[in-house]
């Protein structure tokens, strides 16, 4: 051996060695990345695909929620110089996540005809649906080493109902689930390098979903213990659990600033506007669905049960984080997380679906191996338990999800959007609307708007207004223009229903997502009221 080739032989070593201390190369080859990264794509565009067809069979591109639409609106609020305006001129913290807005305003910059725009969110979240896929396939091959589980882990995230759902909803998830997935597959590797990257998904998911900063919080902790109690004394560790606080502080910190500025609190007022101390009435509707639920979908019962076998593997996150979940919306706003096909609980569903894969894999096959001497047999019986349980079981909620896809998107056309372009061709534009559902009708209309449910709209969120000071609020500000839920209607303007004249109607026949069937147009004569 010359020289030369000993010296480049020692590079390679030591690339090697570096290689296995920070990326576990040891443990998964890089042609298994490969295969898993393959099948993740294949995986989250068949179903991708087959979402988008039933909702073409259905209506024209757009979105299942009229949340969705906030996300692009402050968008484009970015885009034309006038950041986190939901209205010209009214500063707002309305956002859930300003990142994904963020990421978002840069489709303006190749259009603004909303049906592209509609198309251009769906990419970018089918791209993203291909990541999340690939890290759960990773999870779960570090866990089993066994590619068969892997793929089994991965098509049974696809199909959990509402997954793709929710992925093509126009919400953050997909920017969320992403760095979510992403902060639990690096909170059970080794190495400094992962300590850095979950400092910087902390911050991260503060700016995508705030109550994932929660979830993450917890897997930096456990991960914490664990190397901790793995390896006694190690007060360095400490260093490393305290040096992710300052990253993620540091990203998080310009969006808190902002809140702070605008309404003098800390979060953003979909905080303020959604989370209610539990009553009565949200803990009944909240157990009268989970008990749904688990008689519907073995894999959760299986996912939170089974998980908890991870533990024995040092990587009980997937597990930890989805129970997270489920205990925090549980204390801090159980109805709302009901609300919307149930939208805010996806992350657990498909967590404890990883949870449930990976879990009884490990289980079935210590058991089957007391009973069975070969090893093929072993696989295979774990491999149909796990398709009979799992997999096999959840198809029927993710064909009947793609229907409610389909009807979901059907209903925000011919409701939201459609008054937000009657709305557009029929007020002046100086007009000034109050609405209760403030996505599609302030992006279509192009008007002013006053969200009387306060998500948008500052002073109605820490106001604490009654109806009367309320609609006070709205006749000081110039709002002529009411759009609201029939039943709605009812309740606020009851002291203006003789000056207030209805102008347009929608009636949704076929409602599965609005939370009215019926939503006018009311134009109220401020003259003729005590306000």
């Amino acid at each position: 051996m010359t020289n030369s080739e000993a010296k480049d032989g020692g590079h390679i070593t030591r690339l090697d060695s570096w290689l296995q201390s920070h990326s576990h190369v040891d443990e998964v080859s890089w042609s298994e990345w490969a295969l898993v990264m393959i099948l993740a794509a294949v995986l989250a565009t068949t179903t991708v695909i087959h979402y988008l067809a039933v909702m073409f069979n259905w209506t024209a591109a757009g979105f299942s929620l009229d949340d969705s639409w906030i996300h692009l609106e402050y968008a484009r609020s970015i885009y034309e110089g006038r950041p986190w305006e939901y209205s010209p001129g009214v500063p707002s913290t309305g956002s859930t996540s300003p990142l994904w807005s963020i990421l978002l305003s840069s489709l303006f910059l190749l259009t603004s005809e909303p049906s592209h725009l509609i198309l251009g969110v769906h990419f970018v979240s089918w791209l993203m649906y291909i990541g999340m896929t690939f890290l759960v396939g990773m999870i779960a091959l570090e866990h089993s080493q066994n590619l068969l589980v892997s793929g089994l882990s991965m098509t049974g995230f696809v199909i959990v109902p509402r997954n793709t759902w929710l992925t093509l909803s126009g919400m953050e998830y997909p920017l969320f689930g992403l760095i979510l997935v992403a902060a639990v597959w690096a909170a059970g590797r080794d190495g400094t390098i992962y300590d850095a990257l979950l400092g910087v998904l902390w911050g991260l998911s503060y700016l995508a979903r705030p109550e994932g900063a929660v979830i993450i919080a917890i897997c930096v902790l456990v991960r914490f213990l664990i190397r901790i109690l793995q390896t006694p004394y190690r007060l360095h560790e400490i260093g490393l659990l305290f040096s992710k606080v300052p990253i993620a502080l540091l990203i998080a910190l310009p969006w808190i600033l902002h809140c702070l500025n605008v309404t003098g609190h800390p979060l953003p007022d979909t905080f303020y506007v959604k989370v209610r101390p539990p009553d009565d009435i949200g803990v009944s509707a909240w157990n009268t669905w989970w008990l749904h639920w688990l008689t519907m979908h073995l894999f959760l019962s299986i996912g939170a049960i089974f998980g908890a076998y991870t533990l024995k593997k040092k990587r009980p996150f997937v597990w930890i984080a989805a129970l997270s979940f489920i205990l925090l919306y549980r204390f801090t706003m159980p109805y709302q997380a009901l609300v919307n096909n149930a939208r805010y609980l996806v992350p657990a569903f498909a967590l404890l679906m990883v949870a449930a894969v990976v879990g009884l894999s490990s289980t079935s096959y210590v058991l089957s191996r007391r009973l069975i001497s070969s090893d093929i047999l072993c696989h295979t019986a774990t491999l149909v338990l796990i398709a009979g349980l799992v997999i096999i079981p959840s198809l029927q909620g993710y064909q009947y999800q793609a229907q409610h896809f389909g009807n979901s998107v059907k209903n925000i056309n011919e409701m939201q959007v459609e008054i937000g372009l009657w709305l557009r061709e029929n007020t002046p534009p100086d007009a000034v609307i109050a609405i209760t559902d403030a996505g599609a009708i302030r992006f279509f209309s192009e008007r002013s708007i006053i969200d009387i449910v306060g998500l948008v709209t500052p002073s109605i969120t820490h106001g604490n207004m009654t109806y009367s000071e309320t609609l006070r609020y709205l006749h000081n500000h110039g709002c002529e223009y009411l759009v609201l839920f029939e039943r709605w209607y009812e309740v606020w303007a009851i002291s203006i229903q003789d000056a207030s004249h209805r102008l347009h109607t929608v009636n949704l026949t076929d409602n599965v997502i609005c939370a009215g069937s019926v939503m006018s147009v009311y134009w109220v004569n401020w003259s003729q009221t005590l306000y």
